[in-house]
């Protein structure tokens, strides 16, 4: 058995190696264009460089629940603003694109990407205070990040491997995919739905919901519903293997949720960033719930035996946040790609 830690995902959707992320620029201008949409907020702003020559830039920001978490409204940078911008700039100094790191306003406020102001408690989502604690898995629920603050952070600018999966022991078929991985493949930029277990490490709120013949669990972002069932061991006639495939939960004497999930349809980089699942994945859940309810670990092996010699095991936790309303704005195919204009 192989514990493997590729499944470990971070805040972006794609690999951001084109930003130099050790340094930054500032950038006073106004904003011409604001695209609030999903899966990243993108800005342009017209500014004009040291040489008194006008510069029109794009900004990418993080995505729309991360910026409502960070205590941004929709329209806390509008068109029109005069602002000053302070981005990681694109490594070729040619290709006017940065990643944000915050705006300011002239009145002084201060907005930033990917974390709340210095020094500013934001009172919202995230916030501990009124969290009821779970009895039966139900409530929001967020993935623990492993690490600092500072590494947190600089996993969430770097964004997803690009690189390709190491670590896992592979089947001819999935050696050869690895070897001519592209972090461009990434179905996700078609918006293509997340698959499983992708979906369980993706980093936005997850909500899970429980009834006696069921548990629904939705996923922010994703547009996607989830259904585990107690009563059904089998699907029924008329069910359409999908990327999430069908699943069947029990409650094991020690209080241990077990989930099992077989009849997936074949999905692009359904296993781990750069590597399919066929029709013949497997995958086992198990959750618990800590003595204060307030905390959910999960373990769960997954199996494909046309990608993978052994199967692979993976853990991690998620923390218990206050309920909110999610921010389903569907995934837009131009915003997603938008980045590889710059490339």
């Amino acid at each position: 058995m192989l514990i493997c830690a590729p499944f470990l995902s971070v805040e972006a959707h794609h690999s951001r190696a084109g930003f130099e992320i050790d340094e930054t620029v500032r950038l006073t201008g106004t904003v011409t264009n604001v695209r609030w949409r999903s899966p990243h907020v993108f800005w342009g702003i017209d500014t004009v460089n040291a040489d008194g020559e006008s510069e029109n830039w794009t900004i990418e920001g993080h995505s729309i629940p991360g910026l409502l978490g960070n205590g941004w409204e929709q329209d806390s940078v509008k068109v029109g603003d005069h602002v000053v911008v302070v981005v990681n700039p694109n490594r070729n100094p040619d290709r006017h694109f940065g990643l944000l790191d915050y705006f300011q306003h002239d009145d002084g406020r201060v907005f930033y990407s990917f974390r709340a102001p210095e020094g500013i408690e934001i009172m919202g989502r995230n916030d501990d205070q009124g969290v009821t604690p779970s009895t039966d898995f139900s409530g929001t629920w967020t993935r623990v990040s492993v690490g600092t603050p500072e590494e947190n952070l600089r996993r969430a600018l770097i964004g997803s491997g690009f690189s390709g999966p190491t670590g896992l022991q592979l089947t001819p078929v999935g050696e050869a995919q690895v070897a001519r991985f592209n972090t461009n493949d990434d179905p996700f930029l078609n918006c293509e739905p997340l698959p499983l277990p992708r979906i369980i490490t993706w980093p936005y709120a997850i909500r899970w919901t429980r009834n006696d013949d069921q548990l629904l669990i939705e996923k922010e972002l994703a547009q996607q519903l989830r259904t585990v069932y107690f009563d059904q061991e089998k699907p029924p006639v008329n069910y359409v293997p999908d990327e999430l495939g069908y699943s069947t939960g029990r409650l094991l004497d020690d209080g241990t949720l077990e989930i099992e999930t077989s009849n997936f349809s074949q999905t692009g980089w359904g296993i781990v960033n750069g590597l399919d699942s066929s029709d013949q994945k497997n995958i086992v859940e198990e959750y618990r719930l800590s003595e204060d309810g307030l905390f959910l670990s999960y373990l769960y092996t997954l199996t494909d035996p046309v990608y993978l010699t052994e199967s692979v095991v993976t853990e991690g936790r998620y923390r218990k946040i206050i309920d909110h309303e999610f921010t389903n704005v569907p995934c837009d195919v131009e915003t997603s790609r938008q980045h590889l204009e710059f490339e």
